[in-house]
């Protein structure tokens, strides 16, 4: 007795009259006649009911076969679908059931019965597929065998401009014996999207270089990049040029052609190629179709994932080169988080201020504290405005107390990143010393002044001239003649040359002087002798030997050179009044002096420049006229050698950013600004073709004693790394939202369908106990998909939207936690979870689904990675401002190397743990997140012999005020 037999026999007119009005309402019976419905559903459910009570025999196998291909033929010649055909056997496989659902158990049909109406059912969707597709079931496992063989054969990464014919030619070797052709050629697009590429050939080593074909052209490859369907080329011989365009394919008669077209954007062409002319039948093209959109998934994969990692290494380098540039620069730079008001302080900060790292305080008011109080309140009003405002960036300077308390001066930039909304979340910025920049330009501003005063003293002198001999000159000489002879000289002015007077007197001044010859003297006393114009030589300087054969050495002089007229003193030549040791001549020396310091200093800024890899410039706004050093000119392109004005260095800026630098400058050089200029732009591409470069300047700009700019001085960067850097990152956010997308929509709902249909399932009695675990089974692993589905979404608000949303409220955490823990217990009634609470009950402001989402990610943890034979503690507790909730385990310790980055995205603890518990390794970055969003920290400890222990730490008061920051 077959108990599925007879019920099919018994109740054949119940099954035919609802299977009519099950499918009344499809689409695809639309128009039909009920005979057309039915066709031949009697005749197929006997020999259903035949096989199952008799076995598969020949004659019966034959006769289902005639009546699912007559049914199937009919199917095709109305135009449904093979979806279409598919579901009726489906309906089929679910009204049968239905028939004992009412029935005693002892009644109902056992396993194998169900097994045997099944596998006839299925076999019957198998032969729908061959009939509407033309493949059969050998044709399908020779497919899977070749798309395993790609996998095994797809490259991991493809890194952009890399040499692809090593890693792709395998791949399309495959095809070409899979589809049994002579050779193939692969071809990608540009980033342009029009100029295709050969890549990966399999008659050459390395594709023959410079060709490529217009992928919107006449040829065959320019059809074949346009349509939808596979094209075929029957005979490609003798054809002309323009028909082969961009392909190398001698020995090629037929050919067969087919996009790649992953996301709806061109990727490339696919040709295939036969050495005889043959016609291609459709299940060739399908076949192609199959590969060629399994090879188009694999290439879009291994280039996404070389373009992460192209631009992770860009990436890293930038933060190098900026690492170095501000050790370079002896800057301390900061990051300060605006939503927890944490503040990260650079290792320079020991160099530049004398406080550890360690030493600096967590928080901003650390810094906001050691401002000097004549310059805090005005420093907290700029930088708070500039946060809550819409300006990029901030600068001030203020006296800044270091660790041993002296007031230092600092000069402090700050760059704000805002949110979507333009809220502040982020500001990093870099603290430098400019104490001895200030001090050095109050002494030459001090100097400047000493030198007028000496001159105007110089001058006074020059006019009264028996006023200046009066007060002692150190020396005195007369000169006459064109050949400047030695009239008359004092012994003063005869120590200072070092000669003997009767060495000196009567004789021409170079015989005497020789070592002076070259310096300029003869061709000075030359010209106020036919001039008669008086000169002032102010701090002159000489090279003389002080005794006749010694060595020379430098003297600075004030010099008086009088012409004296033989009407009014009896006498052509020059008196000469001199003074070697003066104040100006002092001033002189210390201005050396300083000169100096401020070479070394400026020696220091060129290393700095280097090292940041930084340009400069300096332009004088009255005339246009720039200096601009190599880097800068190379940078902005500008010519290597040659003088450059300001309206000629424009002119290299891209067009669409030139408005955009202009008004920066405008507004640097507003009268009554504060002169600071800062734009980013791109320099205009090279004749060459090389893409333009961007630039990052900044600037400042000197006002005169008018309030006129009359001075614009800056350093140039080169950011096209940075950039680049963001549009990948942007690219890569793009791609996430895009995964979120798939995530909320297209996977949860099959799940929630899965885990409604379990639930059902499991609401029925008649289920046996292997049944019951299968569908446990399901139930289990859907509610993990769901979790990490969660867990996805939670992580990819948190890092899009600048951490995870709370909503607080009045909560007594006791209960809340208790009711965790009692839920974890009914989940894992075999481990022993221990639960720690205190008498008194805690209440707060949290938010109770992120407070049980945290617990919950905990406790999983801690079961997860503790040997089922030890305990698991939560204990919850208050200390001063704040309550601790701790989740301990044992078991072996978390490893060493994993510990630093434990709640980081994407870990996991020890790999030996069973798959059958694996997530996406978030759990724990997202107990940080609603952590952090709370205001609280969460710490962790592992040792061998104590365990492993997370501690939460939450504000106690003031939360829901955290939680909105």
């Amino acid at each position: 007795m077959n108990l599925i037999a007879d019920f099919i026999e018994a109740n054949l007119d119940v099954l035919v009259r609802r299977f009519a009005e099950a499918t009344r309402g499809l689409e695809s019976t639309q128009g039909l006649k009920p005979s057309e419905i039915l066709s031949t559903l009697p005749e197929y459910l006997h020999a259903v009911a035949a096989i199952c009570r008799h076995g598969a025999t020949p004659e019966q196998l034959e006769t289902r076969a005639r009546l699912e291909e007559a049914h199937i033929h009919l199917r095709l010649r109305v135009g449904a679908t093979q979806e279409d055909a598919t579901d009726e056997y489906t309906l089929l496989g679910r009204l049968i059931p239905q028939l004992w659902e009412d029935v005693r158990p002892e009644h109902k049909p056992g396993a194998a019965d169900l097994q045997c109406l099944f596998q006839q059912l299925e076999e019957a969707m198998d032969h729908v597929v061959v009939l509407f597709s033309g493949q059969s079931l050998e044709d399908r496992q020779r497919e899977k065998r070749f798309l395993h063989q790609m996998d095994a054969l797809a490259p991991r990464s493809l890194e952009p401009g890399a040499d692809l014919q090593g890693p792709l030619k395998p791949l399309v070797e495959l095809i070409v014996r899979a589809l049994g052709a002579t050779g193939a050629e692969l071809f990608l697009v540009d980033e342009g999207g029009r100029r295709m590429v050969p890549v990966a050939h399999t008659e050459h080593r390395v594709p023959p270089p410079g060709r490529w074909v217009d992928s919107r052209g006449p040829s065959f490859l320019g059809q074949v990049a346009r349509s939808e369907e596979p094209r075929v080329l029957a005979q490609a011989r003798g054809l002309e040029d323009a028909a082969l365009d961009g392909l190398h394919v001698p020995g090629w008669s037929t050919l067969l052609g087919l996009r790649l077209w992953p996301h709806g954007d061109l990727m490339g062409v696919l040709c295939v190629g036969f050495a005889e002319a043959r016609p291609v039948p459709p299940r060739a093209k399908r076949f192609l179709e199959t590969l060629v959109e399994y090879l188009a998934g694999i290439l879009d994969r291994a280039l996404l994932t070389g373009q992460l990692r192209e631009t992770a290494t860009r990436l890293e380098a930038s933060e190098s080169r900026y690492r170095l540039a501000s050790q370079a620069a002896a800057d301390t730079v900061w990051d300060w988080n605006l939503l927890t008001q944490e503040v990260a302080w650079s290792g320079e900060t020991r160099r530049l201020l004398g406080f550890a790292p360690e030493e600096t305080g967590p928080l901003a008011n650390w810094w906001v504290e050691r401002i000097h109080p004549e310059d805090r309140g005005r420093v907290a009003r700029g930088i708070h405005a500039a946060i809550q405002g819409t300006q990029a960036r901030w600068q001030d300077e203020y006296r800044f107390f270091n660790r041993e308390g002296d007031a230092v001066r600092v000069l402090d930039t700050g760059v704000i990143l805002r949110d979507a909304t333009g809220r502040g979340v982020r500001m990093v910025g870099a603290m430098q010393d400019v104490s001895l920049q200030r001090e050095e330009e109050s002494g030459r501003a001090r100097l400047l002044l000493e030198a007028r005063t000496a001159r105007v003293q110089a001058d006074t002198a020059l006019g009264h001239l028996h006023v200046l001999l009066q007060k002692a000159p150190v020396a005195l000489a007369i000169l006459r003649g064109p050949e400047h002879v030695v009239e008359l000289a004092n012994d003063c002015v005869c120590q200072l040359w070092g000669r003997a007077s009767d060495q000196v007197l009567g004789r021409p001044l170079f015989n005497v002087l020789t070592e002076v010859k070259g310096q300029g003297f003869r061709e000075l006393l030359d010209n106020v002798l036919t001039t008669g114009n008086p000169y002032v030589g102010h701090e002159h300087h000489a090279r003389l030997a002080r005794a006749p054969g010694g060595a020379l050495e430098d003297t600075y002089f004030n010099f008086v050179y009088q012409p004296l007229h033989e009407a009014e003193v009896g006498l052509q030549g020059i008196l000469i009044v001199a003074s070697e040791v003066t104040e100006a001549v002092r001033a002189r020396q210390r201005a050396e002096g300083l000169a100096g310091t401020l070479h070394a200093s400026e020696e220091r800024l060129r290393l700095a420049l280097d090292a940041a890899d930084m340009g400069c410039w300096d332009i004088e706004l009255t005339t246009g006229r720039g200096t601009w050093d190599a880097r800068f000119r190379a940078m902005l392109g500008l010519p290597a050698q040659g003088e450059v004005t300001l309206d000629e260095a424009m002119r290299f800026v891209l067009e669409e950013d030139r408005s955009k630098v202009e008004q920066a400058m405008a507004e640097a050089a507003r009268p009554g600004g504060s002169g600071e200029y800062a734009c980013e732009f791109r320099a205009r591409a090279a004749r060459g073709g090389q893409p333009g470069r961007w630039l990052s300047g900044r600037g400042h700009v000197h006002f005169g004693p008018d309030g006129r700019p009359v001075r614009f001085v800056g350093t140039g960067l080169d950011v096209t790394d940075r950039k680049l850097a963001e549009e990948a990152a942007r690219q890569r956010a793009e791609f996430e939202q895009y995964l979120v997308g798939i995530v909320s929509h297209d996977l949860r709902n099959p799940l929630n369908s899965i885990m409604l249909g379990t639930a059902s399932l499991l609401r029925r009695e008649e289920l046996s106990e292997r049944e019951t675990k299968a569908v446990l089974r399901i139930q289990a692993s859907a509610e993990r998909a769901v979790r990490m589905i969660r867990d996805l979404l939670d992580f990819t608000q948190a890092r899009l939207g600048g951490g995870l949303p709370v909503h607080c409220q009045d909560l007594e955490l006791g209960a809340l936690v208790h009711q965790v823990v009692e839920e974890a217990r009914m989940s894992a009634p075999e481990r022993d979870i221990a639960l720690s609470l205190p008498q008194a009950g805690l209440r707060g402001c949290w938010d109770p689904d992120r407070v049980t989402q945290l617990l919950i990610n905990l406790l999983g943890n801690a079961l997860k990675y503790s040997p089922e034979d030890t305990p698991v503690a939560v204990r919850l507790r208050e200390v001063p401002g704040s309550v601790l909730l701790e989740v301990h385990n044992g078991g072996a310790p978390i490893a060493s190397d994993v510990l630093p980055r434990i709640f980081q995205p994407m870990q996991r603890g020890a790999p030996g743990v069973d798959a059958a518990t694996r997530s996406v390794g978030l759990g724990l970055y997202i107990v940080r997140t609603i952590v952090q969003a709370h205001g609280g920290t969460i710490d962790v400890t592992s040792t061998r012999e104590a365990g492993t222990t997370f501690t939460v730490r939450l504000p106690h008061v003031d939360a829901k005020q955290a939680a909105g920051t």
